[in-house]
């Protein structure tokens, strides 16, 4: 079922189902090549495979790319765990598209965290309206707590 469609950019966003693993994991890689990590790529993996395990995943997909991003909800807290855009779909609206089902999803406002050294995640959720949430702590050090409109 299709939660939400961009037909001009040509992704929808849907559920995650167990067969999309592989991509999932893929991006994730891919995703983790783009940018520093503080911790090592399996462990990053590892945390991963969990969240999946344990949250609500919902992925952006076109047809002919397969998936382009994802977004890990945990639905209790309105959180997001995870938000990664495949490199060449970043610009075309589907992390905004992944935010706005999970808001929808949790009914209410998001939190994530976004670490300092990703100014490019910090400048893109700013412009969609998200604020640094003072006296919040992030799950990790060397992140900031971001919270929703």
């Amino acid at each position: 079922m299709t939660l939400l469609s961009h037909p001009a950019a040509g992704w929808r966003i849907r559920s995650y189902k167990l067969e999309d693993h592989v991509q999932l994991e893929s991006l994730f890689l891919d995703c983790l090549d783009d940018f520093p990590w503080r911790s090592a790529a399996a462990e990053e993996m590892l945390r991963l495979r969990r969240t999946v395990l344990a949250t609500k995943v919902l992925v952006a997909e076109e047809t002919s790319a397969g998936i382009v991003g994802f977004l890990t909800l945990e639905h209790e807290k309105a959180y997001v765990a995870h938000l990664f855009v495949h490199r060449e779909w970043r610009f075309c609206g589907v992390a905004s598209g992944l935010l706005e089902v999970a808001r929808d999803l949790a009914r209410a406002p998001l939190q994530l965290d976004v670490d300092v050294q990703n100014e490019g995640a910090i400048r893109a959720y700013q412009a969609m309206g998200w604020i640094e949430k003072v006296g919040a702590t992030p799950a990790r050090g060397g992140q900031r707590r971001l919270s929703g409109p």
